[in-house]
């Protein structure tokens, strides 16, 4: 019986510190009201000027190379001559990741005009058709700043290969599963045409730098194997070191080919029928939420804060 007589004296001061806070949202509900409003207005504000953008996906798998990879017995005969076969292009998908955002390939998507000015066409003037240093009020204020603090300006130029690098690695998800030796690259625009050239393009000359890194590497040691064949006379040497140069003479062989090397895609690009970005239910939901916490949290804590602040001097 005492053990229920303390447990409801316990719940009293709960209780009442709940109906305090009650009575304090009712009285601040048109302060709510206001905030929430507010909020809401914003939200449908920035909907109306947002940029829509969709989103683009290539998945791709490591591409057919049969009799690439080096068994234990090859690439220790590897070693006896001289020759690294663990470099060969059974590890050109391992790189590939690495390859999608690189500076060479996006050196060369650089090259590809259409693409470059879509991607940067806040600095592509469409009537001269020539490049122009965009103009901004936050770029104007960053400058000014700089200029005032005497932080160096950088001289605007076109943008080149170094300024797509920079927007790949900011702009395209490249998710790795090392497990199923899968790789997904994503990619959001405003034009679904241009996320699909970007995505195909990035896939093309990732996979034709690592055809040629490799092409260049086999050629190499088929030149030099081919010259220690020819100077070697031990015949069980001479048979380990034809084999290793058989291997590479395949590796050198898919590299000069036309089909993917170290990718190929895992279908076509897929595209969202629909912008998925931003959505409009998430942006009211948050402002929503963002207003109701904002007006609790000032109903509850500042204002009766700030009330006990002003009733202090007049106490004192």
């Amino acid at each position: 019986m005492s053990q229920m007589l303390q447990t409801s004296e316990a719940e009293v001061p709960e209780a009442a510190a709940l109906l305090g806070w009650i009575a304090q949202l009712r009285r601040h509900w048109l302060l709510g009201v206001m905030l929430i409003a507010a909020s809401l207005i914003i939200a449908v504000s920035y909907l109306h000027i947002a940029t829509y953008k969709y989103t683009a996906v290539l998945s791709v798998t490591p591409a057919d190379q049969s009799g690439q990879k080096p068994t234990g017995n090859l690439a220790s005969l590897g070693s006896l001559v001289g020759v690294d076969l663990s470099s060969q292009t059974g590890s050109a998908f391992a790189m590939y990741a690495e390859a999608a955002v690189s500076y060479p390939v996006a050196e060369k998507l650089s090259q590809r005009a259409p693409l470059m000015r879509a991607i940067f066409k806040e600095s592509w003037d469409p009537v001269r058709q020539q490049w122009r240093e965009p103009q901004s009020l936050p770029r104007s204020i960053i400058t000014g700043v700089k200029r005032l603090l005497g932080v160096p300006i950088k001289t605007w130029t076109p943008p080149d290969g170094h300024d797509l690098q920079n927007y790949i690695e900011k702009n395209v998800v490249v998710a790795e599963d090392k497990k199923k030796a899968f790789i997904r690259l994503s990619y959001l625009n405003p034009d679904p045409k241009v996320a699909v050239d970007l995505l195909t393009g990035i896939n093309a000359e990732a996979d034709s730098f690592l055809r040629a890194r490799s092409l260049e590497r086999s050629t190499r040691y088929v030149e030099y194997l081919e010259r220690r064949l020819a100077e070697i006379q031990v015949v069980e040497y001479r048979l380990s070191m034809a084999q290793v140069l058989g291997n590479y003479e395949k590796t050198r062989m898919m590299a000069s080919s036309d089909t993917s090397f170290a990718a190929e895609s895992f279908g076509d690009v897929w595209v969202s029928p629909n912008f998925t970005t931003p959505n409009p239910w998430i942006v009211l939901a948050v402002a929503f939420v963002a207003a109701l916490a904002l007006w609790i949290g000032l109903a509850l804590f500042v204002l009766p804060l700030i009330a006990h602040l002003r009733r202090q001097p007049a106490a004192d």
